[in-house]
Parts: C-alpha cells; sequence; structure tokens
C-alpha cells in the first residue's frame, strides 16, 4: 500500500470540526500499510469563510481532509488540488473518525453544509 496522508479540522485538538472554515488547526497524519506512521498539527488564524487558498496551502500534501461540513466552494477548491474532502455524518471525536477512516468504515454525509452563507 502507498503511503497516504490525511488531515483532520478541529478546534479544540480533541474533536472533528463541525465546519472546516472555523477549524482552528489541522491535524495531518501519514499512514502506511493502514497504520499511522507520524503526524504534525498546523494551526491557522479563524477568518473569513472563503479563503480558499489558505486551506489548500495549509493541507499541501494530504489526499483527504476530514471535517463535518464544508461550503461548496471551498470544497471545489481542494479537490481541484488533489485533496478529498471526506464530511463525517454526525460529531465525533479526532481518535474515533480516525479509526473508523483507518478500518474503512468512516460514515460520510452528501451533505455540504456550509454556516456562513
Amino acid at each position: 500500500m502507498n503511503p497516504a496522508r490525511i488531515a483532520i479540522a478541529t478546534t479544540d485538538g480533541i474533536s472533528v470540526s463541525d465546519h472546516l472554515a472555523r477549524s482552528t488547526a489541522f491535524l495531518l497524519l501519514e499512514i502506511e500499510d493502514g497504520a499511522i506512521t507520524s503526524g504534525t498539527y498546523r494551526t491557522r488564524a479563524t477568518g473569513a469563510c472563503g479563503d480558499h487558498a489558505g486551506f489548500v496551502e495549509l493541507l499541501s500534501g494530504a489526499q483527504a481532509v476530514i471535517c463535518g461540513g464544508i461550503g461548496q466552494g471551498a470544497a471545489d477548491s481542494l479537490a481541484a488540488h488533489g485533496i478529498e474532502p471526506l464530511v463525517i455524518a454526525g460529531g465525533q471525536s479526532i481518535d474515533d473518525a480516525v479509526n473508523q477512516y483507518l478500518a474503512g468504515s468512516l460514515a460520510l454525509s452528501g451533505e455540504r453544509v456550509c454556516l456562513c452563507h
């Protein structure tokens, strides 16, 4: 299996952020052969919803980002740079979301929730 990098949006370092634009940090995890090999924490200043370029830069190198909601513009910007937004169905802890992702059982929502438009 090829190495992968996923990101998890968070505001508190414990739970998955309910909206990508409201996140204050991203936990980036390196995954190889189904196991986490390393992780980094990238913080950001919260700003106005719509700073898509900032998200793309922060998530550089990630293949996917787990979040609780995302606006269509941000989803499109990330997808254009090869980053798949994974919008989870319901609030979860980072640990639960990561374990479910690794197990292939992460429940996703088809809804793109944007709280600022």
